[in-house]
C-alpha cells in the first residue's frame, strides 16, 4: 500500500513538472510577439499624442493669424503672433516644436496655420520609416478689424 502512494505521488510530481516545462515553452514563444505589441501600443499612444498636439499648434496659431485672439499690434504682425503661439503651444513635444515648423499664410478673406512635425519612433519596424511626419492644417476666416486697428 505504501508503496502505491508514492508511485503516485511520483507520477503527479512527473507530470507537475512536465506542464510546468510546457508553460514555460509556451511562454518563450509568446513573450517577444506580447513585447513588440506592447512596444507597439507605446508608439500609437506618442504618433497619437503628437498628433493631437500638432493639430493644437495649428489651430492656436490659426486663432492669432486670423486676429480672433488679442495680439500686441505695435510690435508683433499677425504671422509672428501665430508662429509664436503655434511654438508656444509644441514646447511639449519632444523635441520641441520649431519656429520653421511653422507656416503662415493669409489671403484676403482667410488664414491658413500648417505644421509640419517630425515624430521619431521608438523603435524600428520593418517595412515602416524610422520618422513620421506629422501635419495639420487649420484654415480659419480673418476676424473683422476693431474701428481704429491697421
Amino acid at each position: 500500500m505504501l508503496r502505491r502512494q508514492t508511485d503516485k505521488s511520483a507520477i503527479c510530481n512527473l507530470q507537475s513538472a512536465i506542464r510546468r516545462g510546457a508553460a514555460a515553452a509556451e511562454l518563450a514563444i509568446v513573450l517577444p510577439f506580447v513585447a513588440l505589441m506592447f512596444v507597439a501600443a507605446i508608439d500609437f499612444c506618442r504618433v497619437y499624442y503628437a498628433a493631437q498636439t500638432v493639430e493644437n499648434c495649428a489651430r492656436s496659431g490659426a486663432l492669432y493669424a486670423s486676429g480672433a485672439a488679442r495680439r500686441n499690434t505695435s510690435t508683433t504682425t499677425p504671422e509672428d503672433a501665430a508662429k509664436q503661439a503655434a511654438v508656444a503651444e509644441g514646447a511639449s513635444l519632444d523635441p520641441p516644436l520649431q519656429t520653421q515648423d511653422v507656416d503662415v499664410t493669409l489671403d484676403s478673406t482667410t488664414a491658413t496655420v500648417t505644421v509640419t512635425y517630425r515624430f521619431s519612433m521608438f523603435t524600428s519596424y520593418p517595412g515602416l520609416p524610422g520618422v513620421s511626419v506629422v501635419r495639420r492644417s487649420v484654415t480659419m476666416p480673418l476676424a473683422p478689424k476693431a474701428p481704429g486697428e491697421k
